[in-house]
């Protein structure tokens, strides 16, 4: 059996099992097929188009392929790869992709980057939601990594552990799926603080009363303070 090799990632590169892999012959995806039904918007289209050159599927890992028990919430992963034209990733075209199935899909999507060819890890995550409420999901994406060091380490003793895992090495760059959730919101509102705390402390340099300095200095400080309860 061959096993699907696009550009330079397989299953194996991944360091992900041999009982999981796809074969050669089933791997390619026609870009076409996922823009066919449900009906997409036309910028949507457009970045099908103009930024995707192409998809296979790498890997499928389900418990009779990757020797794991079954999930509750978590039945198979499919790790697809993604050829893009463009440096950034289109967040918007994988989640139509991810919204067409029901499993979870590890991406990864081999671009240009800085004038090398990287490969960007990224998936689709529930949001925690309460019954009788309808479910939400958000768009992670990983970082950047050369494509021979782009790797998914199988962690835990069911699917529903492994996909915790999984977005957790994409989200975070730990095999540590445990309270992910609250560690992905409080990463994302460290984040948010960063970018609060660059701006206000642009304004300050800026501010040209010291009423106005004072003013913005007093919301630094608050945004500064909860940074470091967060870091501790």
């Amino acid at each position: 059996m061959t096993i699907a090799n696009y550009e330079g990632i397989s299953a194996t590169s991944l360091g992900l099992p041999t009982s999981t892999e796809i074969p050669e012959d089933k791997r390619h995806l026609p870009v076409q097929i996922f823009m066919a039904k449900p009906p997409v918007s036309s910028r949507l289209r457009q970045h099908f188009t103009t930024k995707v050159d192409s998809i296979a599927m790498l890997s499928l890992l389900r418990p009779s392929t990757i020797g794991l028990e079954d999930g509750l919430r978590c039945h198979e992963i499919l790790v697809m790869a993604v050829w893009l034209t463009v440096e950034d990733v289109p967040t918007d075209v994988l989640e139509h992709i991810a919204s067409l199935r029901s499993s979870g899909i590890i991406f990864t999507c081999i671009h240009p980057f800085e004038g090398k060819t990287a490969c960007t890890m990224a998936l689709r995550r529930a949001y925690p939601t309460r019954p009788g409420h309808q479910q939400e999901y958000g768009m992670h994406v990983g970082h950047p990594m050369p494509v021979n060091q782009t790797t998914l380490k199988v962690a835990g003793s069911t699917m529903d552990d492994l996909w915790d895992s999984f977005c957790a090495q994409v989200t975070l760059g730990t095999t540590d799926g445990s309270d992910l959730d609250q560690r992905i919101a409080k990463r994302e509102r460290i984040n948010a603080l960063l970018d609060q705390e660059s701006k206000l402390a642009g304004d300050h340099g800026r501010a040209k009363s010291t009423q106005a300095r004072n003013a913005i200095f007093a919301k630094l400080h608050k945004v500064r303070t909860e940074l470091e309860e967060l870091r501790d």
